[in-house]
């Protein structure tokens, strides 16, 4: 058997793996905040729910949290926990590609949040008609590659995957609102940081018009693409056994 069509059968797996490990928990998480914050803001706002509402800024911070969270969630594990389990030994016995396969894995994890985040667009839109499912998505997909490419790297280079990359994303929002733009070298270091300072009005934006700007798109697209092909360098120079 060929390493594609070897490539190809995982897919089918790392899906139904993903579904059942990570899938649910993604839905579930969205279903509960759906239900429980966005119903009883519909029902007590009625037909004045607008973009001019106080509440619509407070739900898209909301959304653009979960999204944040149901990342972390599909990125959980994805290297690292093979690594700990040992289960490469078994996965790479066959003759499949390390680098290839992990790779898939990132991509079949944007599908899953993608799908999971149409799920949840789709109970939000009747909710609430003005919230509109095509932005919620595409923002979905450009945090799964900005935080997701973050994650990938730092599963392919520590074991505490989640923890570390919780700690990046969110220390990294407190240093860069604690030391920047001052001028000093603190602010100069800060800029080497992930890029969430832009995520806020990103969200505003591109979730609620459909519009953002373009260099802080490709701000959080050109670093989360980055860390990714870093990723992919770790585990075709590196090992995978601890």
């Amino acid at each position: 058997m060929s390493r594609a069509s070897s490539l190809a059968r995982y897919a089918l797996w790392q899906f139904r793996d993903f579904v059942f490990e990570r899938g649910v928990a993604i839905l579930i998480l969205s279903f509960l905040w759906g239900y429980a914050l966005i119903a009883p803001l519909r029902g007590a706002m009625g037909s004045q729910m607008s973009r001019a509402s106080p509440i619509w800024p407070l739900m898209l911070q909301g959304a653009s949290t979960l999204v944040s969270l149901s990342v972390l969630i599909a990125l959980n594990g994805i290297i690292s926990s093979d690594r700990k389990l040992g289960y490469y030994r078994f996965l790479f016995s066959k003759p499949v590609n390390p680098v290839l396969y992990y790779a898939q894995a990132f991509f079949v994890g944007l599908i899953g949040v993608v799908l999971s985040m149409l799920v949840l667009s789709s109970l939000m839109h009747t909710i609430l008609p003005i919230f509109s499912i095509v932005n919620f998505l595409l923002y979905a997909a450009l945090i799964y590659i900005a935080m997701g490419g973050i994650g990938f790297f730092v599963s392919a280079a520590t074991r505490f995957d989640w923890v570390s990359l919780a700690v990046v994303w969110l220390g990294s929002r407190i240093l860069r609102s604690l030391y920047g733009p001052k001028g000093d070298w603190r602010s100069k270091a800060v800029e080497l940081l992930p890029p969430v300072h832009k995520l806020d009005e990103v969200a505003n934006s591109l979730i609620g018009t459909g519009t953002a700007h373009a260099t802080d798109v490709l701000w959080l697209l050109g670093y989360g693409a980055l860390f990714f092909v870093l990723g992919l360098a770790l585990l075709r120079w590196g090992s995978l056994a601890d």
